[in-house]
């Protein structure tokens, strides 16, 4: 049964945000040690092509986010029928799919190797080889996709985060081990393979635990596939706007500046993406729920989710942004050294206010996705999207990473366009006062909070260990302000007391705490 209620949304988002927290960990510890050994101009490579990946992944129509969206409609209808035909028509999607995205990939490493990698500066590299190591992880994650997606379709967040934390401490803690022993990039891209085959083959496991009827069998369903690339393809562009915007930059930068220059860009921009990212871990608890709710036409239950999930997603990026923000110098000195706090620290500022932008996007970009209204999302991801590059080719060239920091900032300003135009057309309320309201609490909290920061916290960073310490505290400083304002809503505050009482005691510590 998909679970519809505030207190289970706010219990699997949590279990999502716990997923969340383990990479920026090891992240933390990992980065500056791969920086130090390969170099700036390497890890550029790797970020670069990590890049290309990314727009790889757009090759799948967005027939997944379609089959995830089916399958809840079906299952929430009882239909068993329909759930099989679409699950193996969509398994022989998947197994053609993996097959074109290994070809392209074996391609795109001849081009590149043939035309780009004296313009670009990739270095002395065997594209080829590559390409073909990331062409078979691709084939291999591809032909699985539906039993890779169905724990979280299903709202199984709980086991979905454990099998993710050991994914991702097995994959990066091998990526340490073989940079310290020395080894370059085929081997970090071997190791990838091998566990991309064995989350595979753990999810294939869990899935067919979770939900019987998925299974690796074979159908070719005109009706099913049609309707699903009928939504995808909309979704699709989406995609492709949406990652346009946030990665196009990284293709440039290279082209423009250089390799090293990508690296002074990206990492620092991976402490701000943590910004949207955590918005989108808990708006995507919000996709299964809106498309249950749309099947059974509760219309003014998604509404109140869209109300609830704007404002306390707000609240928890506008947290977040302030904290890194009053210590940004402090956290690329202790983190990743001198010059990256010399040469970073505005990019990161810049970047920060960007993607608390693009967090408020997410709760309706998953409302509104659930609800089948592709078409504004579709226009104004690509508003953006042309903004962003129009005003990249302007600024990158002039004005480095801090300009291309800029034109990124300067697009994600129309989500509040995007914010007003959807609650007035979609939703029926005129939300603008209360919006506005929730700003003037948030600048009321940001006053005190760096205050304190500024004059109390910040004096007492000296080391890594010290930023590590604080910057929870930072944090949760600001959340303190804000109740004690008393800016925090009844009912959020009531949902928040009883999914702590459900985690105490399912962990056995109510009894310590009375």
């Amino acid at each position: 049964m998909i679970n519809t209620t505030a207190q289970n949304a706010l219990k699997n988002s949590v279990y999502n945000f716990i997923g969340f927290i383990l990479p920026i960990i090891v992240m933390i510890f990992i980065t500056p040690i791969i920086i130090s050994k390969w170099g700036v101009k390497d890890y550029g490579i790797y970020i670069f092509l990590s890049t290309i990946t990314l727009f790889l992944g757009l090759l799948d129509l967005g027939v997944s986010v379609a089959t995830s969206k089916h399958i809840i409609e079906y299952y929430s209808n009882h239909d068993e029928n329909k759930l099989k035909k679409l699950i193996y028509s969509m398994n022989s999607i998947y197994l053609i799919m993996s097959i074109i995205f290994f070809l392209v990939c074996v391609a795109i490493g001849f081009i590149i190797q043939i035309f780009f990698i004296e313009r670009v500066g990739l270095g002395n590299n065997n594209f080829p080889l590559i390409f073909f190591i990331l062409g078979s992880t691709v084939f291999i994650g591809t032909i699985f996709s539906n039993f890779g997606n169905i724990l979280v379709t299903m709202q199984r967040y709980d086991l979905q985060l454990k099998i993710s934390m050991f994914l991702i401490l097995l994959s990066n803690i091998g990526m340490l081990i073989l940079v310290l022993l020395g080894y370059g990039l085929i081997p970090v891209l071997l190791f990838n393979l091998f566990v991309m085959l064995l989350s595979n083959i753990i999810y294939f496991i869990s899935a067919r635990k979770v939900f019987p009827i998925m299974q690796l069998k074979y159908a070719w369903k005109t009706e099913e596939i049609l309707k699903n690339y009928k939504f995808g393809i909309s979704v699709a562009f989406n995609n492709l706007a949406n990652s346009s915007l946030v990665h196009f930059d990284k293709l440039l930068i290279p082209i423009f500046l250089g390799n090293a220059q990508l690296t002074y860009y990206s990492v620092p921009g991976s402490i701000a993406t943590k910004i949207s990212n955590i918005s989108s871990v808990f708006a995507t608890v919000l996709f299964p729920i809106t498309v249950n709710l749309q099947s059974l036409n509760k219309l003014e239950k998604i509404k109140r989710v869209y109300i609830r999930s704007l404002r306390l997603i707000t609240i928890l990026a506008a947290s977040i942004s302030f904290s890194i923000i009053f210590v940004s110098d402090k956290i690329l000195l202790y983190w990743l050294g001198e010059n990256f706090s010399k040469q970073s620290t505005i990019v990161l500022i810049l970047l920060i206010l960007t993607n608390f932008f693009l967090a408020l996007f997410s709760p309706i970009s998953n409302l509104l996705m659930a609800m089948g209204k592709m078409k504004f999302l579709t226009m104004g991801s690509i508003i953006m999207m042309i903004i962003n590059i129009v005003a990249l080719f302007l600024l990158l060239p002039k004005y480095g990473i801090n300009g291309a920091a800029v034109a990124y900032l300067i697009a994600t300003v129309f989500v509040y366009y995007m914010l007003y135009y959807a609650e007035k057309n979609y939703f029926k309320i005129n939300h603008i006062k209360e919006n506005i309201k929730l700003l003037i609490k948030i600048l009321t909290v940001a006053v005190p909070h760096f205050f304190i920061v500024k004059f109390l916290i910040y004096p007492l960073i000296t080391n890594l260990i010290t930023l590590i310490i604080f910057g929870p505290i930072i944090f949760g400083i600001f959340l303190i302000i804000y109740k004690i304002f008393g800016f925090v809503e009844k009912e959020d505050w009531d949902d928040f007391k009883t999914m702590v009482l459900k985690f105490l005691t399912k962990f056995k510590l109510k009894k310590i705490t009375n």
